[in-house]
């Protein structure tokens, strides 16, 4: 299968308004993190990373990726633009849910790992023997991941495997499995839960599973509805995303359960864009 989050288009879009789509594109090619979206329509691990890490470095240093200030467009993207600041809180919500389920032993993985951020900053004092496995189609981020691994110091054994997500061919390997950032790109609800049931097999009986989704438009609480629209603008009319296949929770429960995971818990941004999400396999029966 193609990586889903990234690829070339040319695709030029119909239904412009000329004068603030030409404007935000001649904004986004200014910046690093605009011209890939323009190429692109989506992100990949490293540009994934430069936006949910954004809260602990980047708004800091108030610069952009190549070491020049950060300018408007890019600002009003890290800072404000809806999605991005509920992509930030789902980061935090999924690093929430996994830190309390860290012991001795346990074997994890991220998939698709992307730069594995989502275990790579967790606090693995407490725990000894745990091992990391980076799950992705893209080379480049299983590189970036281990380069991650080795700038952070993470005191666990990580290994990396190219792999397919529909195609996992593992049975009960690993203790937890953490997922952002593919069923967003998956419009097809069957292959969507087809993906969860590769995870289902690839846990230990109860296993557990920390994924997200995108709600519905409809469910949004924006924190303003200015910025809503301008993210419509940019996500539609200038850069039509990729990313934008939403579920709603009933939606996502259902898939989970039949795949073999019951939801524990659900926990939403505060714009209830992003919600995480804690399952578990199903044990063994008695």
């Amino acid at each position: 299968m193609d990586i889903l989050s990234h690829g070339h288009s040319n695709t030029s879009m119909a239904g412009e308004t000329p004068s603030d789509v030409a404007r935000l594109r001649a904004e986004l090619s200014e910046f690093e993190l605009g011209r890939y979206l323009l190429n692109n329509l989506g992100l990949n691990g490293q540009w994934t990373s430069y936006v949910l890490l954004y809260p602990e470095r980047g708004s800091q240093t108030r610069l952009s990726s190549d070491g020049s200030p950060l300018g408007d467009l890019e600002t009003w993207l890290l800072e404000r633009c809806p999605l991005l600041l509920a992509t930030q809180q789902r980061f935090c919500l999924m690093r929430g849910l996994t830190q309390p389920l860290l012991r001795s032993g346990m074997q994890l993985a991220s998939l698709p790992s992307g730069l594995m951020d989502d275990l790579l900053t967790l606090d693995y004092a407490a725990c000894h023997d745990v091992s990391l496995t980076a799950i992705d189609l893209d080379a480049k981020a299983l590189d970036a991941a281990l380069r991650n691994h080795s700038e952070r110091h993470t005191p666990v054994a990580m290994a990396c495997e190219k792999r397919d997500a529909w195609q996992l061919g593992c049975q009960g390997h690993w203790d937890l499995i953490t997922s952002n950032g593919l069923n967003i790109y998956v419009d097809d609800d069957q292959l969507c839960t087809a993906f969860y049931r590769q995870v289902a097999e690839a846990l230990r009986p109860e296993g557990m599973f920390i994924v997200s989704f995108i709600t519905p438009p409809d469910h949004w609480k924006p924190y303003s509805r200015a910025d809503l629209e301008q993210q419509r603008l940019l996500f539609q009319d200038v850069v039509p995303v990729r990313w934008m296949c939403h579920r709603d929770e009933a939606t996502t429960r259902g898939q989970l359960a039949e795949a073999g995971l019951e939801v524990i818990s659900v926990h939403y941004d505060e714009q209830r864009m992003f919600p995480a999400v804690l399952a578990r396999k199903h044990g063994p029966q008695r």
